[in-house]
């Protein structure tokens, strides 16, 4: 009784952490349950998670292996373990993983719009555009289907029926921040920034907080000139703070993009060399394509 206890709250602790980000305070907790119950199902699959957030692989994989000899039949752990290969950019792994579910539930709609995702960043657009809508074939109102297929016109350049799709998609989750961030960069594609600015304007309302949200307005202001207010903006941010590779890369991403906004150049190479000195285990090919971006203009 008094190990369950203790292993439930360590567990509620662990979650609490990776709810909020903090990837490896969360792994701490994991690994103290893990030594009172080595064999906690959740403990390793929530800590397969918290790595793959932190983009460590190896770490991941081997906890979501740990997970499978436990409960080799566990539908829980293939959802979690795709879950993990989507956000380590391993979208074949990831799609057998969520084609488990789907052998025993064919219409779980999670896992059809994550095989679709698969595919758009894969450029199957056939495929992803299958899967979203068989979703909502399933669910004609399914916000996470329709946000999908808004993405695949996006990357088609189709703009008005991706805002189609994200104006049906508010009609069923009004202010939905990521929804309406969506509708932002879109706007951003069409290069008509006042919408755009509004859009994430109106999602910050909402969620203040947010630090996407955020980060997309300070990357639209310098697109609209307005250099000092964008640059505080990012000067404001915590990098130390963040513990999601995800959040840290998008960091430097927007920030380097405005800086090369304002002609900074010389900042943003310097700002780019930094991620990829502190995060050698990061994905690195969105920086160097905006590295080798920076030098072009340079010479």
């Amino acid at each position: 009784m008094f190990k369950k206890r203790m292993s439930n709250n360590l567990l509620k602790k662990a979650e609490y952490y990776s709810d909020r980000f903090e990837n490896e305070k969360a792994i701490t907790y994991l690994d103290k349950l893990l030594v009172i119950d080595r064999n906690n199902l959740d403990a390793w699959l929530l800590k397969g998670l918290c790595h793959a957030f932190l983009f460590q692989k190896k770490e991941s994989f081997r906890c979501f292996d740990k997970a499978l000899e436990i409960d080799s039949n566990n539908l829980n752990a293939y959802l979690k373990k795709g879950v993990a290969c989507y956000h380590l950019e391993e979208y074949e792994l990831a799609i057998d993983s969520f084609n488990q579910i789907l052998m025993h539930f064919p219409e779980d709609i999670f896992s059809l719009n994550h095989i679709g995702s698969c595919y758009l960043y894969l450029e199957n657009y056939d495929l992803a555009a299958d899967y979203f809508r068989r979703a909502l074939k399933i669910d004609s109102e399914n916000a996470d289907a329709l946000l999908n297929l808004s993405l695949y016109y996006n990357d088609l350049e189709m703009y008005d029926e991706s805002l189609g799709c994200l104006d049906k998609c508010l009609e069923i989750v009004p202010d939905d921040g990521v929804a309406l961030l969506q509708m932002a960069n879109v706007y951003k594609n069409r290069e008509d920034y006042p919408k755009a600015l509004l859009c994430i304007e109106s999602a910050l309302s909402k969620n203040p907080d947010d630090l996407m949200l955020k980060l997309s307005k300070y990357l639209m202001l310098s697109n609209m000139g307005e250099f000092e207010e964008s640059l505080n903006g990012f000067r404001s941010i915590q990098i130390n703070d963040l513990d999601n590779y995800g959040l840290i890369s998008m960091y430097y991403i927007y920030y380097g993009c405005g800086l090369q906004n304002m002609g900074k150049y010389d900042d943003a190479l310097r700002l780019y060399d930094e991620y990829l000195c502190r995060y050698d285990d990061f994905p690195k090919d969105e920086i160097m394509a905006e590295r080798d971006k920076v030098l072009g203009q340079m010479h």
